[in-house]
């Protein structure tokens, strides 16, 4: 069973084979296979070419001899077309965008960082309040963006800030799931499947039944209006099945469309973490792979920390920056703490989080693919001390609502 957990498939088997593939996938040779790219843009042009077709041929119905019969199914295709259409990601709503002249040291260690990769700096840093870090491209223009989650950062010493930055940044290249042709037709067929959910359309029959039962309560003399909303549930009953089957087509589409993406997508992640650690040294990149990892322990760790008082009084607990200011050698003891069994963890990552339908290989394989070779350059002279405590000084009002939210929390 899943145990509700999202991620799980639900069958041992199942579970045990989409490990083994996702471990093959990651672990294969970077070298990318011309057939399958070439495969994978064909699908993602038939795909946004066939939304268009839809669309126009939906306006031709609606707009020829008007009004006319052909009115309706017109209407329909004008909706599926548009429901079809390439969807560019946008930034979510919560993520608060850092402006250059608010945080000059955090713009500067992320261009410095984007130089030393060979990719170009983004043109937004955003921050939230997750536990986590990615990058992409939002929005019509496909502007390049970098979201980290303050305390994810607040737990990272100097060296590893720039390993997370690098992690991210080494993205921009070579990733075939972030290309404006492949990329929007993955969230457009994740969309279509969404859309025709069977549990949506399980929670609008909930609801249309406590209507009509409610209706009959109020007013058991109103039977013309039962009878109405019969009709209308019966229209509903027909269309269910016409739902299911449109669901079940996307879903076995966007399944052959990801089988196609996903290995070179594996492989492109693979590689961007080797280009970071070549910068930033593979250590650190390690320990903000393992991190990352650990968050349900980093986060309860950081709320006992946050919730203590201190009682000699040498530490100000009442100024944020001062509590946050200790979370990087508590990060460092978690870390060493579950150094023993980070095997077993990262196997087990592998395990909860092979899917099918990822585009990104588990944190767990990530791990395991990059070695405890030295780095070719040395990270921590690379990384500068006095411009990570610049940006805490920077992200002071971000440390004050992630203290109070974790004191509350």
């Amino acid at each position: 069973m899943t145990d509700g957990v999202d991620d799980i498939i639900g069958w041992r088997w199942l579970d045990a084979r989409l490990a083994r593939r996702a471990r093959r996938q990651a672990g294969a040779e970077l070298a990318p296979s011309r057939l399958r790219r070439a495969a994978t843009a064909v699908v993602a042009v038939v795909v946004q070419v066939g939304a268009f077709a839809v669309l126009l041929c939906g306006a031709w119905l609606c707009t020829v001899r008007f009004p006319s019969a052909a009115l309706l199914p017109g209407a329909v295709l004008l909706l599926f077309g548009v429901l079809t259409l390439p969807r560019p990601q946008a930034l979510p709503r919560h993520a608060v965008t850092v402006r250059r002249a608010d945080a000059v040291a955090l713009h500067a260690l992320v261009d410095r960082t984007a130089a030393a990769l060979n990719v170009p700096a983004p043109h937004i840093i955003a921050m939230d309040d997750r536990f986590a870090a990615d990058s992409g491209f939002a929005g019509l223009l496909r502007r390049r963006y970098l979201r980290i989650g303050v305390p994810l950062w607040a737990v990272l010493d100097p060296a590893q800030r720039t390993a997370l930055v690098a992690l991210e940044l080494a993205r921009f290249s070579g990733d075939p799931s972030r290309t404006a042709l492949t990329g929007t037709v993955e969230r457009t067929l994740a969309t279509m499947v969404t859309i025709f959910e069977p549990a949506a359309d399980k929670r609008l029959h909930a609801s249309r039944e406590d209507d009509v039962t409610s209706m009959m309560a109020a007013n058991p003399q109103r039977i013309g209006q039962q009878h109405a909303q019969s009709y209308t549930n019966l229209v509903g009953d027909l269309v269910r099945p016409l739902m299911a089957l449109l669901q079940g087509a996307f879903g076995l589409v966007r399944l052959g469309y990801l089988t196609l993406l996903q290995p070179d997508a594996f492989r492109a992640v693979v590689a961007a973490d080797a280009r970071a650690a070549a910068v930033a040294g593979t250590p650190q990149v390690r320990s903000v792979l393992a991190t990352r990892l650990l968050a349900e322990s980093m986060v309860t760790v950081l709320r006992r920390d946050a919730r203590a008082g201190d009682r000699s009084g040498a530490v100000p607990r009442d100024e944020p920056q001062a509590v946050v200011a200790g979370w990087p050698v508590l990060a460092a003891e978690v870390l060493a703490t579950a150094a023993p069994s980070m095997p077993a963890r990262c196997e087990a990552d592998v395990t909860r989080h092979a899917s099918p339908f990822a585009v990104t290989p588990p944190l767990g394989r990530r791990l395991e693919m990059l070695t405890d070779a030295p780095p070719p350059l040395p990270a921590d002279g690379w990384a500068d001390p006095q411009e990570s405590a610049e940006t805490d000084v920077e992200l002071r009002p971000m440390y004050r609502r992630l203290v109070r939210d974790l004191r509350n929390g």
